[in-house]
């Protein structure tokens, strides 16, 4: 089978969880013998492939013109819907206004796209009553879960604690970015005196200052992105990883932590819920307290290994790459 897996234009450089979706189910689907091409651009020559496969409904614009390419030319059509409703985080955004505002134009490409590809991919169950809810005639649905690779679960501390020279403390993965919302983050370990380790590019300029000018006078260190072996070190050298976004479906960082033994703290919004279950603490992004009981009650607890265990058992990469071949053969057992 000649899969074309296709994202963003800009994923190739500003990468996310999207992209390691797309190139870690593409680069494990090739283990199971299939032939995978990753793809940027928005017109590309679909002819050849048994099926082009989308990723992303948020930044919707290119994904709608990789949609009507694959159309016009007949190609079977699946999507990765990578979706959750950020009308929340938008309202919390200094400059709301442009922002809902593209959020309520763009819908109508969303509705175009959801409705006329052959199968939605969807990360969880809670995304799937979501993308109901929202939208409407839409085709066949498998939820097919986030992974994170088995690597990390024999990730060792000692690199990253010789480099850095810390080791037990707060670690939170992710672009430096208003919706991973590291600045509530970084006053909550400061009101509590944890040590707070942040990992990731900038996203936004002002926002980082912002951040910076809060950590003064707390222990806290930013650090650039790291390759998966540095990162795999100093998930192992955290005694908790915290990831309070307004929201994360689940995070594929969160997946990362656990499997090399941290506490998790995540968010309440999105789908990590269901990921995690019992074997995580909880809070909520628009308030300081609640992010400060659920690092405290994380702190005191320390790793959970049934957490560990939940994830090799449920959301590897090597999972995800059967139930997305299952899920290609459903696409073609319907003809």
């Amino acid at each position: 089978m000649r899969i074309l897996m296709q994202n963003r234009v800009t994923s190739r450089h500003a990468i996310a969880g999207d992209t390691i979706q797309m190139r870690k189910t593409g680069e494990y689907l090739r283990k199971l013998g299939l032939e995978v091409v990753f793809d940027f651009t928005l017109e590309p020559d679909v002819s050849g492939f048994d099926l082009v496969h989308l990723f992303n409904t948020i930044p919707i614009e290119d994904t709608y013109q990789q949609f009507r390419n694959a159309k016009r030319n007949r190609a079977k059509i699946v999507l990765s819907t990578v979706f959750w409703d950020p009308a929340e985080y938008l309202r919390y955004r200094k400059d709301p206004a442009a922002f809902v505002s593209w959020w309520e134009e763009t819908q109508v490409l969303r509705q175009e796209v959801l409705a006329g590809v052959d199968l939605i991919l969807p990360n969880s169950h809670a995304e799937l009553a979501l993308l109901r809810k929202t939208y409407v005639n839409l085709p066949p649905a498998v939820v097919i879960p986030n992974g994170a690779d088995s690597s990390f679960a024999y990730a060792n501390s000692e690199r990253f604690c010789r480099r850095w020279g810390r080791k037990d403390f707060v670690l939170s993965v992710g672009r430096i970015s208003p919706r991973k919302n590291q600045l509530a983050l970084i006053e909550a370990a400061g009101k509590l005196h944890l040590p707070l380790v942040l990992i990731g590019p900038l996203n936004d300029g002002l926002y980082y200052q912002e951040c910076r000018q809060k950590a003064a006078g707390i222990d806290c260190c930013f650090i650039d992105t790291m390759n998966p072996a540095e990162l795999a070190s100093a998930y192992a050298a955290a005694r908790v990883h915290a990831l309070v976004s307004w929201y994360d479906t689940p995070g594929l960082v969160s997946l990362e932590a656990a499997l090399a033994g941290c506490a998790i703290v995540t968010t309440d919004r999105g789908s990590a819920a269901e990921y995690f279950g019992e074997h995580a603490f909880y809070c909520q992004p628009d308030d300081v307290e609640s992010i400060c009981c659920a690092l405290e009650a994380a702190w005191k607890a320390g790793p959970d290994p049934l957490l560990a265990q939940k994830v090799m058992k449920n959301y590897t990469w090597e999972k995800v790459a059967d139930q997305t071949f299952a899920a290609y053969r459903l696409c073609f057992d319907r003809d």
